[in-house]
């Protein structure tokens, strides 16, 4: 038959006529993964973890900011016949209470990093409307997300230098078809077709004391809201957002973010007003291995034999370069886009946000041509 069952079957949970292992699209592009960050002032860790049933590979990636240094492992793994073991290398998450509580463990290797980590969520996720775009008739990128806030508690080591965690996090899980995971195939055609209006996107998650929240967005190059969402989070009440402003600033003659403000708006039109400051330098996903970022050129997804791993350090203080794996011609750097940023919130309370901010191309509000 070409296919196996695994632990998983057993559940009565079944969305096709196959096995979990196999989707219902064969499209090489189909995923499902994670994403985690846990943060502090100075400090910025992240990892992940995907599964890519059409190319038969599960793969990741963990790293940390600090000191001006981003340094990363990424690795790769054949994911049948062992499909139902959440795990790739030195990396392993276990999902300790779905919807609550995961456990993230990366044990010795090359890079020198090491942690124990539980990341744990004060509330239910919010699940962002799927993103679906077709490019010449071909469905390209088809998309769902849900996304929070969380605490981050237990133990990271660079090298031998070991600090406990308890700090503030985010994460997030997604699934469908992505067109920049697995093998690198260009879609073309010779009809005119409009352009992505989105010209700046942000995703921010973020806790405060006395409640947290989530919102992400997308504007054109002048400034007009394309889509939005988000909500607030209190003990005794959860507020839905209606729309968003903001004002950012940048390292002058840069585009990368070092602060700014954001007010959201309910749908009563109560305002809540919030003020960031960018306390590290950024992560740069190419050390992820997103965007063609492995050393083959290859996206994430990519069939790499049975196992491969490869490790990198790189400078990321510098605004006014582009930066990325050496390995990573500087005209294709994505550069830093996610941000550890401490908050200030309505009333003077406290927090942290974790800010994605990505800018394609001219982007008028900011002056960006």
């Amino acid at each position: 038959m070409g296919y196996r069952l695994t632990a998983f079957d057993d559940f009565p949970f079944h969305q096709g006529f196959t096995p979990f292992n196999v989707p219902v699209t064969s499209d090489t592009h189909y995923q499902d993964g994670y994403y985690f960050a846990w943060y502090r002032p100075g400090e910025h860790w992240f990892c992940g973890l995907r599964v890519h049933p059409n190319t038969n590979v599960m793969d990741g990636y963990a790293g940390v900011v600090h000191d001006g240094e981003q340094r990363s492992i990424r690795f790769s793994r054949v994911l049948r016949p062992d499909y139902d073991t959440i795990e790739v290398g030195p990396f392993r998450l276990d999902i300790a209470e779905p919807m609550k509580r995961q456990h993230i463990t990366l044990g010795p290797n090359e890079s020198g990093l090491t942690f124990e980590i539980d990341v744990e969520s004060p509330g239910f996720p919010f699940v962002e409307s799927p993103h679906v775009h077709y490019r010449h008739g071909k469905l390209f990128n088809q998309v769902l997300r849900y996304s929070q806030a969380s605490r981050a508690t237990g133990w990271a080591a660079i090298g031998d230098d070991r600090r406990e965690v308890d700090w503030h996090a985010c994460r997030d899980h997604s699934w469908g078809i992505r067109s920049t995971m697995g093998p690198h195939i260009p879609v073309r055609g010779v009809e005119q077709e409009d352009r992505d209006p989105r010209a700046i996107r942000i995703w921010i998650p973020f806790q405060v004391d006395g409640h947290y929240g989530f919102f992400h967005m997308h504007e054109d190059r002048h400034g007009t809201i394309l889509d939005f969402e988000g909500r607030l989070e209190f003990p005794d009440r959860e507020v839905p957002l209606a729309t968003a402003r903001h004002d950012f600033r940048y390292h002058e003659g840069t585009r990368r973010l070092s602060g700014g403000t954001f007010t959201l708006v309910d749908h009563p039109g109560v305002e809540y007003d919030y003020e960031f400051a960018v306390s590290c330098d950024p992560a740069h996903p190419q050390g992820f291995g997103y965007t063609r970022g492995w050393s083959d050129g290859g996206h994430l997804g990519v069939y790499r034999g049975a196992y491969a791993e490869e490790v990198d350090v790189f400078r990321v203080d510098d605004p006014a370069r582009s930066l990325g794996p050496h390995h990573v011609p500087e005209e294709r750097r994505l550069g830093g886009t996610e941000f550890t940023s401490t908050l200030r919130g309505p009333g003077g309370a406290q927090g942290m946000a974790h800010i994605e901010h990505m800018i394609y191309g001219a982007y008028g509000p900011s002056g960006f041509q």
